[in-house]
């Protein structure tokens, strides 16, 4: 959306905008991180003016206090961020287009590699296969004053270049003349990729049309648009600046994640998950999980795939507040395939980003995301196996934007 403000969370204004700015400093040093492992943070810092992006690396998720004081280097713009490899990549976006490509020097100082610039801010990029080869850049205009075609476009990431752009008329994909559409996400699988959408008016964001989930198929990598699939069981996958609509298994299957909470101004079907079965372009009618009901269960807001069937998620319950609210939080673990939902033993009660991809991790057997509670923020790791969170480090930032291990 071209007014961030508006979406982006009036919760995560604090008081922590504190002398973190400071390390933007010219004089500051930041120090090498060493050790077996080292991460990296897409943090930012609010104040009541604007939102500062920075990138932090740290060898330890877990103990102390993660600041910015000294430390850090400043990210120009909006920025979302993604982990790939033992890279860290901080996209741009709301008017800003480079992506700065963070990986750790000889001497375990953070070194960007800058160069890659797409036409269009990305609304959503993704690592295609897993394997840090290839990379698939997702734009969706905000509205019809924006552009009238969506953009998908390749990069392969050893040279960091652009390899394949491909524009599709919005109007092909879905009549936009009754709504525009906004991406939820997107998937790979084979020679096709399949993308989940919301419908919403460009100009007041309320969406009128609640009543079915959206999956447009394109060939894959050529981007030839094939259809749109839809289903009345649910409403859209996904939400507005989420990415947390569409998922593809291992076996090829896919599903897709239905809330009808953050980002929706009504809601006329229970959150629920529909399956596109490997080898199908069509919504397979013997599944359907309705998250509302299920034990644990609620609206699955953000949520990222962690393998075997499973989404380490963040599910809210409770009644939605507003069309905007990201509240009622808490940590879970969904078998997509059994039907079932596990709620994480010490999870916290908190409220979410809005629209931002999720910025959690997985990292041998388990989930690092964070949380902030009466104005504190730290890092939690979850145990997949036992589903019990560990409340980990202090981070002194308005919110955590993305975590990625760099070694």
């Amino acid at each position: 959306m071209n007014n961030f403000r508006h979406f982006f969370k009036a919760g995560i204004l604090s008081a922590l905008a504190f002398a973190a700015v400071s390390c933007s400093n010219k004089n500051d040093a930041p120090q090498p991180t060493e050790g077996d492992k080292v991460y990296a943070l897409g943090l930012g810092v609010t104040t009541t003016e604007a939102t500062t992006n920075y990138v932090l690396a740290t060898n330890d998720l877990m103990n102390g206090t993660l600041s910015l004081k000294g430390q850090g280097l400043l990210q120009v713009g909006y920025r979302d961020f993604l982990g790939v490899n033992n890279s860290f990549m901080s996209i741009g976006g709301l008017g800003v287009n480079d992506v700065n490509v963070l990986t750790l020097d000889a001497s375990g100082n953070l070194a960007t590699k800058s160069g890659l610039t797409f036409e269009n801010p990305a609304s959503d990029i993704k690592d295609v296969d897993g394997k840090g080869k290839t990379l698939l850049a997702t734009f969706v205009p905000s509205g019809p004053t924006a552009g009238t075609a969506e953009q998908f476009t390749i990069v392969d990431v050893a040279t960091n270049a652009v390899t394949k752009k491909v524009s599709v008329p919005m109007s092909a994909v879905y009549n936009t003349s009754d709504d525009w559409f906004l991406h939820t996400g997107i998937v790979v699988r084979g020679n096709q990729a399949f993308q989940t959408f919301y419908p919403l008016n460009a100009t007041t964001f309320a969406t009128k049309n609640t009543d079915h989930a959206y999956v447009a198929v394109y060939s894959y990598p050529d981007f030839v648009y094939q259809k749109t699939i839809t289903d009345d069981r649910t409403g859209p996958a996904g939400s507005f600046g989420t990415r947390s609509g569409i998922f593809v298994t291992e076996s090829g299957d896919i599903y897709t994640v239905a809330h009808n909470g953050y980002g929706y101004s009504k809601s006329t079907k229970d959150a629920g998950i529909l399956k596109i079965a490997n080898g199908t372009t069509a919504f397979d009618a013997s599944y359907y999980f309705n998250t509302s009901t299920a034990a644990n269960g609620g609206r699955i807001v953000h949520a990222m795939y962690i393998g075997n069937n499973k989404l380490f998620a963040e599910i809210s319950t409770g009644a939605q507040a507003s069309q905007w609210a990201d509240d009622n939080l808490k940590f879970a673990i969904v078998d997509l395939a059994a039907k079932t939902i596990t709620a994480v033993q010490n999870s916290p009660t908190f409220s979410g980003n809005g629209g931002r991809s999720f910025a959690a991790m997985y990292d041998d057997g388990k989930a690092y995301a964070a949380a902030t509670v009466n104005g504190v923020c730290n890092i939690y790791q979850i145990d997949i196996a036992t589903a019990k969170a560990t409340k980990g480090a202090v981070v002194e930032a308005s919110f955590v934007g993305g975590i990625g291990r760099l070694k």
